[in-house]
């Protein structure tokens, strides 16, 4: 029986603690989702805005919606996930439950319990953004904070 070189079992061991802290790894890996929604020069409509392919297994912690052009307004964003399958149709379902990323006669708007959330992400999950609603924003930031638990 050959035996693992120490620096793949190292690296294994780090990759562990990444995860899940440890004492060389104080605090899992955070990491943000960005997803920019609307050109700054055409007030927003509703629909499907923005898709992307997560490589990697996560687990969402908090959402954030911001508007940074200097405009007060509101938003309701949908975030539906499906999983990629070469050669299949998509099959999305909302994340979001009843609570979804939203911002009301504001700029900023955070939302770090995620009540009703479905918040794990899987390797090759592709999440689809929507415009539900919203009054007088042209583009705002949609913030996913996760903690990756691979690297």
């Amino acid at each position: 029986m050959t035996r693992a070189p120490q620096m793949l079992i190292d690296d294994l061991t780090t990759i562990r603690q990444w995860a899940q802290g440890g004492r060389q790894v104080p605090y899992p890996e955070i990491d943000t989702i960005n997803v920019l929604v609307g050109d700054g020069a055409n007030v927003l409509t509703s629909g499907i805005k923005a898709a992307i392919h997560v490589d990697f297994n996560a687990l969402i912690t908090a959402s954030y919606v911001h508007e940074f052009d200097g405009l007060t307004g509101s938003i309701v964003l949908a975030i539906d996930k499906a999983a990629y399958v070469t050669g299949a149709a998509p099959s999305f379902t909302s994340i979001v439950g009843s609570a979804p990323p939203s911002m009301t006669s504001a700029r900023y708007a955070a939302d770090t319990t995620l009540v009703g959330w479905t918040r794990q992400i899987n390797r090759n999950d592709v999440l689809r953004v929507s415009v539900t609603s919203q009054t007088n924003l042209t583009r705002v930031l949609l913030a996913l904070r996760v903690r990756r638990l691979e690297p």
